[in-house]
């Protein structure tokens, strides 16, 4: 039981420091994991995910407002529309078959990476602590989104990441940096705005959550301090890798394909 315990904690680690590092929560590695290798049920897996994505949040939002990365003003207006969807989201989620669950999985993260591949690598700042200038734009768009995103954060277990990451650097005009981080910011909210109802319906199983939840939170600093020393690009560049494989895995789950490293 100790070695089990902290395999996950290893795991929430692992996860934490990559949802850090490229905005995305975490959850992208938590749900595909526990689905596919721990045989959780996926409605489970989201809700145990959601409470690590408030981890990850608490645990990297900070550095990043610190640091001045993160877009506060822009931050706390998507938020509005994102915790209204994860609410709407976290409503529906009973009522979607798994399989249905994990091809919507699959399907934002492959346009999530899809997304980041038709952005030119030169628009990605290179490296700087500091947010570049930047004019922000498509605001309508930018609400209309966010609100989808909470919905797919809260039946997904992902934080919205994956696409509010991409929405704020292809669409908005914000950095790849400065995305990230406000991510980081939006998705705590997001994820408590939902997770609380999952928790109320018996689909939050607390003796997975809280190692995973303490090894994502050591995580999210680990990805913040690493965020300083990678190129904007190698940030791109993972962030797609990692999307597009685990997109195949959840789709493969999904149709009954098989994908090599799916058990």
């Amino acid at each position: 039981m100790e070695a089990f315990i902290v395999i996950l904690f290893l795991l929430g680690l692992f996860a934490g420091t990559f949802g850090a590092l490229v905005g995305l929560g975490g959850g992208i590695i938590l749900v595909p994991v526990l689905s596919l290798w721990l045989d959780v049920p996926i409605t489970q897996a989201v809700g145990i995910s959601l409470v690590c994505v408030i981890a990850t949040s608490s645990g990297a939002a900070a550095v990043y407002v610190q640091r001045r990365l993160t877009d506060l003003r822009l931050g706390m207006l998507l938020e509005l529309a994102s915790s209204a969807g994860a609410i709407t989201g976290a409503l529906i989620v009973p009522y979607l078959p798994p399989e249905v669950v994990k091809g919507l999985f699959g399907v934002f993260l492959l346009y999530s990476a899809v997304l980041m591949v038709r952005k030119r690598a030169e628009e990605a700042e290179a490296g700087a602590d500091g947010p570049q200038d930047y004019q922000v734009r498509n605001y309508p768009l930018g609400l209309g989104v966010s609100y989808a995103a909470g919905n797919v954060s809260a039946i997904l277990g992902i934080g919205g990441g994956p696409i509010k990451v991409p929405l704020m650097n292809v669409w908005m005009g914000v950095p790849l940096r400065v995305a990230a981080a406000t991510s980081n910011f939006l998705m705590g909210v997001t994820a408590a705005a939902s997770a609380f109802l999952y928790y109320s319906r018996g689909d939050v199983y607390v003796a997975l959550a809280a190692p995973l939840a303490v090894g994502v939170f050591a995580g999210a600093f680990l990805g913040t301090w690493l965020s300083r020393r990678l190129h904007g690009r190698w940030i791109r560049f993972i962030l797609v890798l990692v999307l597009l494989y685990l997109s195949a895995l959840m789709l493969g789950e999904a149709f009954g394909i098989h994908i090599p490293g799916r058990p």
